[in-house]
């Protein structure tokens, strides 16, 4: 798989590269880092910057070492657990092992670990020890979107790095380099929070709109936990709009705490609705729901069935309406 440099200039302006960065030039580079961030499509970026740093002091992207990164073909660096599978025990026994061996070039050899979060506590343990003792010129660099599910002696024994969230008009310009409409690539950076992953599912939604009304009908209708059954064959619950449902949720029940503070809205053009769900919900009912929701981003990423979080998420919403009030 080739490396995805989509948001290269926006990746290398953040802190988290810089920090990184600055540690490679001293000569200072940690034996550990951990990366916190929900944006995968930033993280993918700053991990083959960090690889290509470590190998070539401009990042040109043009010479041997840099070329053989990005076509994922440097027998020194390792990128894992890239996509939704998880990571077994036997699996990590077999990267430690790996680390211990002599690099195949000679210098550093890298290993990059994304949605670090769903990886088993027993899984963790086995690479404890690495990290514990580490060997020499042998890095890991670790992401999660939280660190909830992460052993506490594998935060401490890595140097955490937060990538923290990007400007909407850095978010735009990104946008639109990768090849997003403009109109599409301004929506996505006002109501993407910062991330560029979210933004650009957002920018992709072909039916935007009804997919907001879709959703503000449904906190509108949740009034006692016997609707929620009339609402789970919603195809806003389906697997493939589940993750952009849970974003544009989010920005809802935002705006209806803004509405309650008199602050600006972000979906200008559904003023109407959110402001029947402020008068439905108290500011504290909201702040619970926005952490219901959180909760589902970690069970949907876990591989939790679809329709049994569409399930929680509605009954728990239904619940803090109620316990709020």
């Amino acid at each position: 798989m080739k490396a995805d440099l989509r948001y290269e200039k926006e990746v290398r302006a953040s802190s988290a590269y810089r920090t990184v960065e600055s540690d490679i030039r001293r000569g200072e580079m940690s034996h550990a880092y951990f990366i916190v961030s929900e944006d995968k499509d930033a993280v993918d970026t700053l991990f083959s910057l960090i690889a290509m740093r470590v190998y070539c002091d401009t990042v040109c992207k043009e010479c041997k070492e840099c070329r053989k990164i990005l076509m994922r073909s440097k027998p020194d660096v390792k990128f894992l657990a890239e996509g939704d599978e998880n990571f077994s025990v036997e699996e990590m026994s077999a990267l430690t092992e790996d680390a211990g061996m002599t690099s195949f070039e000679g210098g550093a050899k890298l290993y990059f670990f994304k949605n670090f979060e769903r990886v088993s506590e027993a899984a963790q343990n086995k690479l404890l020890k690495t990290l514990e003792e580490p060997y020499p010129n042998v890095h890991f660099i670790l992401s999660a979107a939280n660190t909830g599910s992460v052993l506490p002696t594998v935060l401490s024994r890595s140097k955490q790095v937060l990538l923290t969230a990007f400007p909407a008009e850095a978010i735009r310009e990104g946008l639109i380099r990768s090849g997003v409409e403009e109109d599409r690539a301004e929506r996505g950076a006002r109501i993407g929070q910062g991330s560029f992953t979210r933004a650009r599912i957002l920018a992709a939604d072909e039916d935007f709109s009804r997919h907001v009304s879709e959703v503000t009908e449904m906190v509108c209708g949740l009034k006692r936990s016997a609707d929620v059954r009339g609402y789970l064959k919603s195809p806003i619950f389906s697997k493939e709009r589940f993750p952009a449902t849970l974003s544009i949720l989010e920005i809802v029940l935002g705006d209806a705490v803004n509405a309650h503070l008199g602050l600006p809205l972000v979906l200008t053009e559904s003023a109407k609705e959110i402001g029947e769900i402020a008068e439905m919900y108290t500011v504290a009912a909201l702040g619970a729901a926005l952490d219901v929701v959180l909760t589902c981003r970690i069970r949907l990423k876990a591989n939790c069935i679809a329709q049994n979080v569409a399930d929680y998420l509605m009954l728990k919403m239904v619940e803090v309406k109620y316990k709020c009030r």
